[in-house]
Parts: structure tokens; sequence; C-alpha cells
């Protein structure tokens, strides 16, 4: 039997081995500092620099490939909408005009009433009260809106009554940010609903007693 220590190959003694896996570590961990990239540039974990992570993209502030502007800074060009969006085509003094343009696309359905009243009861309600009556909790600080069951409202197209909460009236901010299309066209429904249960109220007061 041949004796281990005279094959040729002497064993590894246990501190050499130790300082291999020392040096293969430091050599991991230079590799992976990205030491040397433009301030700012985010550290890289691939020592190798032509990976696809360093190569010329847009960011939203990196202003080198942007023309000297961040990306994030610019700003959309004039005229520009998002997608699948039509601007609103009509002013706030031309709610004749909507009411002779616009027609309701919602059918007048017990889904698209109960949406309507969800959206009357977390939005309206609080200046047009629980019945359109004007009589909302917010009219103890604010000027009391018309009651939506007087005959002229009665008498408005579908368009214009989606006309004034889209632009506003008076005391009564636009609605457009808050509600979408299919929100405010559902509560024209549901004040339809409440006309045809409710009787019709006196007209509005004018400035000084006049009716």
């Amino acid at each position: 039997m041949r004796s281990p220590l005279r094959t040729g190959h002497a064993p590894q003694r246990p501190g050499r081995r130790s300082a291999r896996l020392v040096v293969l570590w430091l050599a991991v961990a230079a590799s992976a500092c990205d030491l040397g990239l433009p301030a700012g540039r985010a550290p890289h974990v691939e020592g190798n620099r032509l990976d696809m992570m360093d190569q010329p993209k847009p960011k939203p502030q990196r202003a080198e490939i942007s023309g000297g502007v961040a990306a994030g800074s610019l700003m959309p060009p004039p005229g520009a909408v998002a997608v699948d969006e039509l601007p609103y085509p009509f002013t706030q003094a031309q709610a004749a005009e909507a009411g002779q343009a616009l027609r309701n696309p919602l059918p007048h359905t017990p889904e698209v009433i109960a949406h309507g009243a969800f959206v009357y009861d977390n939005v309206c309600i609080t200046c047009h009260g629980p019945r359109g009556a004007g009589d909302g909790t917010l009219t103890l600080l604010f000027p009391k809106p018309p009651s939506l069951m007087t005959q002229r409202v009665r008498d408005w197209p579908d368009g214009e009554i989606f006309h004034r909460p889209m632009r506003g009236q008076g005391s009564m901010p636009s609605h457009a940010r808050q509600l979408d299309a299919r929100d405010i066209w559902s509560v024209v429904h549901y004040i339809r609903q409440m006309q045809s249960e409710e009787p019709v109220a006196p007209p509005a007061a004018a400035p000084g007693g006049r009716t």
C-alpha cells in the first residue's frame, strides 16, 4: 500500500484554503462596487460595464439625454389630452347650447339610477338636500340653491342639467375633477326619477322679492 504522503500531491493546509477564500471574496466585493460612475448614478451589482443596466435610456430625473431638461419636468405640448379623454366643448355660459347638443347616453335602468343615487348622496346632497329641495346642510353657511323640483328645472333638457355640475354655477364649483361623465349622467337619471315622485316646487324667489 502506498503512503498518501508519496502520491506527489501534498495536502493543502487549512490556512492556505482560508486565505484563498478571503481573496476570492474580496474580488467579488470589489467587482460589485461601481466606483468611477458619474455622481447621481445608482451603483450596479455587476462588474461588467457593458451590461444592459448601463445604457442611455429615458429616466424622469436624467437631463443629459433629453436636451438638458429633466424629463420629469417637461410639460406636455399645447393641446395635448389624455388617452380616451375629450375636452368638454362648452363654456360655463353655454348651458342652453349644451342642453341642445348633449343627449344622455345611459339607459334609464334601475342599475343606472342606483348609481346616480349613490353619487348624489355622496356629492350633491350636502347642498341640494335629500330630495333636491335645496335644503342641504351646507345651506346654513352658503346660499341656498334653487330646488331641482321646480318646473323650470323639469323643463331643462338632460344636457343642461349635465352641464351645471360640469362647469359649475353660482356658488357651486365644477365637479368635473371629482366625477366622470358616467357619474353625472347617472345623477341626471336619478334627478329625473325624483322629479317623477316629488310635487312641483314653487319657482325660486328672485332678488327683490320677485318670482
